[in-house]
């Protein structure tokens, strides 16, 4: 008897898995970054403030999912705010807590989550916004801000002394998300920034200087604003920053 129930276990079927999550309906809202802020705090440790306004749009109330995405090693550190924009703003005030939402670290984009910042297959977090959460933040003026903030290492110094952050952006809808504008500032005592330089990277991105505020503008530069400059899905933000005046070209 116990022979044949050994039998029979063996050939049982086994177990269904369960089925994935069903993915979330088109996004009622075109998402656009207001602003990405970046903040030197001393030795190659900056942190990086991406300011997505969330429009009313046709949104009716329910709640929604954002993959921010990263990839390898990714920040040392992730938060994420819900905060008003005032009537008629164009983004957020900095001094504007608001409300802190849950994060979830995830391999790559689930798919009951809508693509926000960075790829599909990168890793990253599934911020969640809850109905009422947004539905309050709403009130104030038709629009609010999804505030992602991150702690990054950037890279060592090359030899004019700059070191390098690669921002990650994104698209919604397979639209890419509009980017307003570029701040780079340090924190004192910190060594202040003496000068950035930004551009567009990625497989088709243009390469064209994008303007950057709070840092000195450079002699001879034809920036861009951000919000003029042609975006693709695949595009990130590359930066490069110097706490120093680079040295100076060698004479020909």
């Amino acid at each position: 008897m116990k022979r044949a129930w050994a039998l029979a276990l063996a050939f049982a079927a086994p177990p269904k898995a369960a089925p994935p999550p069903a993915p979330p309906p088109p996004l009622a809202m075109l998402p656009s970054i207001a602003r990405v802020k970046v903040t030197h705090h001393g030795g190659k440790t900056y942190s990086v403030i991406h300011e997505i306004n969330l429009p009313r749009g046709e949104w009716k109330g329910e709640l929604l999912r954002f993959h921010i995405a990263f990839g390898a090693p990714g920040p040392r550190a992730v938060d994420a705010h819900l905060v008003a924009v005032g009537d008629g703003a164009l983004e957020a005030e900095d001094d504007e807590a608001g409300e802190v939402l849950t994060t979830e670290r995830v391999p790559r984009r689930p798919t009951n989550a809508h693509s926000l910042l960075g790829r599909d297959t990168m890793a990253g977090v599934v911020v969640t916004i809850k109905g009422e959460s947004l539905t309050k933040a709403l009130a104030r003026g038709e629009m609010a801000s999804l505030r992602i903030r991150s702690v990054v290492e950037a890279t060592e110094p090359d030899a004019t002394g700059a070191t390098s952050l690669v921002v990650r952006l994104g698209a919604s809808r397979g639209t890419p998300l509009t980017l307003g504008r570029i701040v780079a500032l340090s924190v004192p005592p910190t060594t202040p920034l003496v000068r950035a330089a930004a551009n567009l990277c990625g497989t088709e991105a243009d390469p064209h200087p994008l303007a950057v505020g709070r840092v000195p503008k450079q002699s001879g530069e034809a920036a861009i604003a951000p919000v003029l400059a042609v975006r693709h899905p695949t595009d990130d933000l590359c930066l490069r920053l110097w706490t120093a005046l680079p040295p100076p070209s060698p004479a020909r």
